[in-house]
């Protein structure tokens, strides 16, 4: 990429959402595996998806953080997604992420999701993140507590049953 990334890890760099383009979030959102906690697995139409990221570039400008493009160092492939965003009706800030399916199981989400951390708590100058998981996605919730997140309770949001977590930065 030729301008900064605003986050770098040993294996990744994440951008501004202005680098999403909607072929790679049709990626993600057309398939039912990488869907499948969050639509249960239906895939989102492409008006869909342009809506999604419409309203992602909007948040960013609007809020100063938001869900940022992951790429890989080794040959600029994009693999997901993650960063920072509102918890649905609250005033708390979320971390979350979503990566191809070719790179699950391999470190990337908990790599990402520490670099997300520490980006919020030194630049800007947070003092707590939350997350939401499906009640079933075990894979996620284990990068969470692998980052510090703690379980609170279940909740509520996006209409649907979670698992809450908070970490205190």
């Amino acid at each position: 990429m030729t301008l900064s990334p605003l986050i770098t890890t040993p294996r990744t760099y994440l951008h501004t959402p202005d680098f999403l383009t909607l072929d790679q979030i049709r990626k993600l959102d057309a398939d039912p595996e990488i869907m499948r906690y969050i639509t249960n697995g239906q895939p989102r139409t492409v008006k869909e998806s342009e809506n999604w990221l419409s309203i992602k570039l909007e948040e960013y400008k609007k809020n100063g953080f938001g869900l940022m493009p992951v790429f890989k160092k080794s040959d600029d492939s994009f693999i997901g997604w993650g960063g920072l965003k509102h918890l649905e009706n609250s005033s708390h800030i979320e971390v979350g992420y979503r990566l191809d399916k070719t790179y699950w199981g391999q470190g990337f989400a908990t790599e990402i999701t520490l670099a997300i951390i520490k980006y919020a708590k030194e630049k800007l100058e947070l003092n707590q993140l939350v997350a939401v998981t499906d009640l079933q996605n075990k894979a996620s919730k284990r990068v969470l507590v692998k980052c510090g997140f703690k379980h609170v309770s279940e909740a509520y949001y996006y209409h649907t049953n979670v698992d809450y977590f908070e970490l205190n930065l």
